[in-house]
């Protein structure tokens, strides 16, 4: 895989000492890169602990969140879960790509603050957190002995950081099939927020066929045909190429009134979503 992600970190401006640096520098690079990349670092963490808080405050929070567009909580808990994941998740494995480091993670690691609008605004962790690498150069890092290891840890902490959540969610009547499906979709998501821009074939040919084999590996060890649940793939146009996430599951946004399905969503046959994609590639590059 270390041929795969090295196609990623080119696109990524990065320090000649890029190995010795602190998670929370490696965030703020990802950060730069792409703002989407938004887990926060602090030595004295601030908010909720995330573990205390599912248990004490989801329920009312997701329902004023449900009456505030007016949808019902099935429809509305899957758009809530999206930012948590996307916040989360996302830069977990964005950190696994480029930095090959795994943050040792549970709830009771993660801090929230709830916005105005009933959604994570921030999740927080200390700066301290530990973490699984290749090499022990930093006094945080535990060494694992090869790539396969690395994703087995990565494998173990987003189970660790999902599963506690899915009879929560069930509660709410959210499906477990469409709580995975969003949860891994904000995973692979790390892959198109990297490349977020229209890229040269020229420059770099990404090879999706590699990724979605490494995700598919990586999902399945993280739950049962958590494999089958989103695939990464690309289009191309005019010697450009831009990668998306096709999902194999709905969030049921479109339920809610006045939205339409994501543009990655599976209700959309697969060849017209290519198309949807390539227009947003000639849009980008016109």
């Amino acid at each position: 895989m270390e041929s795969l992600f090295n196609q990623f970190r080119t696109l990524v401006s990065l320090p000649e000492n890029v190995k010795t640096l602190s998670v929370s520098e490696q965030q703020a690079i990802l950060n730069r890169h792409e703002p989407f990349f938004r887990l926060r670092f602090a030595e004295q963490p601030k908010g909720i602990k995330a573990s205390e808080w599912f248990e004490r405050e989801f329920p009312a929070v997701v329902q004023d969140y449900a009456d505030s567009i007016e949808a019902k909580l099935p429809f509305a808990v899957p758009i809530w879960q999206k930012v948590f994941n996307a916040i989360l998740l996302t830069s977990l494995v964005g950190q696994r790509v480029v930095f090959d480091r795994v943050l040792q993670l549970t709830l009771d690691d993660l801090y929230l603050t709830i916005g105005e609008d009933h959604r994570v605004a921030s999740i927080e962790v200390s700066s301290a957190t530990p973490f699984f690498a290749l090499e022990s150069g930093n006094e945080n890092a535990m060494q694992v002995e090869s790539e396969q290891a690395l994703d087995e840890k990565l494998a173990q902490v987003i189970t660790t950081l999902s599963e506690p959540l899915v009879p929560l969610y069930k509660k709410q009547k959210v499906s477990p099939k469409v709580f995975w499906g969003n949860a891994l979709y904000a995973c692979d998501l790390a892959f198109s927020k990297l490349a977020y821009q229209p890229l040269a074939n020229d420059m770099v040919e990404l090879d999706v066929q590699a990724a979605s084999k490494w995700q598919q590996n990586l999902f399945n060890a993280v739950t049962p045909k958590g494999g089958e649940l989103n695939a990464v793939k690309k289009v191309t146009f005019n010697g450009f190429q831009k990668l998306y996430v096709r999902r194999e599951t709905c969030c049921l946004k479109y339920k809610i009134e006045g939205k339409e399905k994501c543009s990655t969503c599976n209700l959309h046959d697969s060849e017209i979503q290519e198309n949807i994609m390539r227009n947003k590639l000639l849009s980008a590059i016109a």
